[in-house]
């Protein structure tokens, strides 16, 4: 696990290791020795417990390849996204080195340096203990599957009370009662209509058009079916989460990270659904990491059944709250979002060109690619 923890956590603090330390020709080179001779110290920040983006364990910053950095620097470790965001715009650092999503509300406050890589924010539900009767039951409340089965039931019964076979006299109630279910069995099942069809021609045509109905309803009966299942192995977008699912899945528990995008995503959400936080809508807000792990755990006085994170950090929290299994993906962001390091208000200029030098060859190499995909792996 700690082998692990180490390979994922070098992705942006490595990044930014090699942005300082590579020595290459033009300005990057000049900026470089320019700082190293003034002999400044460069205040780096990185989020902490945030795997797999940044972490310090045991007093150890994991995964960080400085070793070479021919710069003289402090690292700090910062308990959230919002609070590295509010010590960048004070420059008490001059670097943010973390996954922090780019939103139009930081960009007010803070520069970004170049893009890296992109997460996106993600709801993630439990799965059933049943989940046989829970798809049966998204099933039968579905609209179309229901409109469509009331739809076949009434038309093939009425066609199978018409029909000369029901209609055949000198038969006993109980016989009678007898040949309509078994016209309407025939009929619901589009099977066996020969053995009812009279001699008239009216029959013929009647039971033609019902076979022709029975083949449209039941094309759309078995379509949506087939899509409902289709869709409870596939994340849906969260433009399409609307205000009633979200509400139940409020009342029914979600937790999110104070401190992050996701929270503030959250919240925006709930005030376009017109959703007013009270004892049974407000979210979980865990405080830290650890808490957020006990939510989802079950520990908490109130569990979740649902949570909102990124998909940067998604396979991670699962893993440390070993529940792999047991959540899957619900809603996720239709379009990945940007996610870059963070310049300090005074922050020397060089130093920022050079860093957005080095990431850039990053990018061009494929190398910043390669990171996201471990990212998913």
């Amino acid at each position: 696990m700690r082998k692990l923890r180490k390979a994922i956590s070098a992705l942006t603090i490595s990044l930014l290791a090699v942005a300082l330390s590579e020595t290459s020709q033009g300005i990057s080179a000049h900026a470089d020795a320019a700082i190293a001779e003034k002999k400044e110290i460069v205040k780096i920040g990185t989020v902490d417990d945030y795997l797999p983006c940044s972490d310090q364990i045991d007093d150890n910053f994991e995964g960080l390849s400085i070793e070479r950095l021919n710069l003289q620097y402090t690292l700090s470790a910062i308990p959230s996204f919002d609070e590295a965001v509010n010590l960048a715009a004070e420059g008490q650092f001059d670097i943010i080195a973390s996954c922090h999503e780019v939103t139009p509300e930081r960009l007010k406050r803070v520069e970004y340096a170049i893009p890296y890589t992109t997460g996106g924010i993600v709801i993630a539900s439990q799965q059933s203990n049943r989940p046989v009767l829970t798809l049966i039951g998204k099933i039968f409340q579905n609209k179309i599957v229901v409109r469509c089965s009331i739809l076949l039931l009434i038309v093939t019964g009425i066609t199978a009370w018409t029909s000369s076979y029901f209609k055949k006299p000198r038969n006993s109630r109980k016989s009678k009662a007898r040949r309509l279910t078994k016209a309407w069995t025939f009929l619901i099942l589009n099977d066996g209509i020969d053995t009812i069809v009279g001699r008239k021609i009216r029959d013929h045509l009647t039971v033609l058009a019902t076979s022709l109905l029975h083949t449209l309803l039941m094309s759309a009966i078995i379509g949506t079916t087939a899509a409902i299942i289709f869709e409870e192995k596939v994340a849906r977008k969260t433009n399409e989460l609307t205000n009633k699912e979200l509400l139940l899945i409020l009342k029914q528990g979600l937790a999110v990270q104070e401190g992050t995008s996701n929270a503030n995503w959250l919240k925006k959400q709930m005030r376009s659904a017109g959703i007013t936080p009270n004892r049974e809508t407000l979210p979980l807000y865990a405080d830290s990491k650890v808490q957020m792990i006990e939510f989802i755990q079950g520990k908490q006085a109130r569990p979740a059944k649902h949570f909102v994170t990124n998909i940067t950090t998604y396979k991670t929290l699962l893993k440390q709250s070993d529940l792999q299994e047991k959540y899957q993906l619900t809603y996720q962001l239709p379009s990945k979002t940007p996610q870059a390091f963070l310049f300090g208000g005074k922050v020397k200029p060089e130093l920022k060109k050079m860093i957005n030098i080095e990431i850039a060859k990053m990018n061009r190499q494929g190398l910043t690619e390669q990171i996201e995909k471990d990212w998913s792996d």
